[in-house]
């Protein structure tokens, strides 16, 4: 799973470089040979973008923020060179992916989707739905400790969530006050899991959300 996310994010920057090729191309005095080739021009920087974000690891990198600069509106018909430009980027992002330089593209692209999660879990509280807002949380919850688990060399597989707890606070990855807050969202994942709705407050679900935040910030981002 962790290496098919990274050949997918890979393979989409490769293939955008490979589109760029022919976007790129001008007419003779350097501009889109129509609006038609502009239109194309605009999405293909739309979905580099989004690429971008995904592999560097969130919009305040130094990737992210450069190809911000490169607005289409800043171009107009000249819009093929803004193409041009972030394609090269696109080069040295993939050259620096494969140096080890961004850390874990599979981490980063976890950790995005498990902020969107977490989003609609805080979004379901709001609205007084503490049930789906704890089977979210939870699941998300677990899903991080043992990804963080397999990102320490710790065994997880068949693992009870309290023991690999126990594995992260022995390699130093959390503290034991963190490993009670840890345990406190365990209940909650395993009550929702198993509809013991009663069991668990709006409350607990909130703390474990904020939990896992931090587990996500602190062990699988960076």
């Amino acid at each position: 799973m962790n290496v098919a996310i990274e050949g997918v994010i890979l393979a989409r920057l490769r293939d955008l470089i490979r589109q760029a090729d022919s976007l790129a191309r001008t007419n003779e005095h350097g501009q889109a040979t129509s609006e038609h080739h502009l239109a194309e021009c605009r999405g293909w920087i739309a979905a580099a973008r989004h690429a971008v974000k995904t592999a560097s690891g969130g919009s305040d990198s130094a990737y992210a923020e450069s190809i911000e600069q490169l607005k289409p509106e800043n171009f107009g018909y000249t819009m093929p060179s803004a193409v041009r430009a972030i394609a090269a980027m696109l080069r040295q992002l993939i050259s620096d992916i494969d140096a080890g330089l961004l850390g874990s593209i599979t981490d980063r692209a976890r950790a995005e989707t498990f902020d969107d999660f977490l989003d609609h879990g805080h979004s379901y509280l709001k609205d007084g739905r503490t049930r789906e807002a704890g089977v979210i949380v939870g699941v998300v919850f677990e899903d991080a400790v043992r990804r963080i688990s397999r990102k320490l060399s710790i065994p997880e597989a068949g693992v009870k969530l309290d023991a690999l707890i126990t594995d992260l606070v022995k390699h130093g990855a959390i503290t034991e006050l963190k490993a009670k807050r840890a345990r406190v969202a365990a209940g909650v994942r395993t009550k929702a899991t198993h509809a013991q709705w009663d069991e668990f407050s709006a409350g607990d679900v909130e703390a474990a959300l904020t939990l896992t935040r931090e587990l996500v910030d602190s062990q699988l981002v960076g």
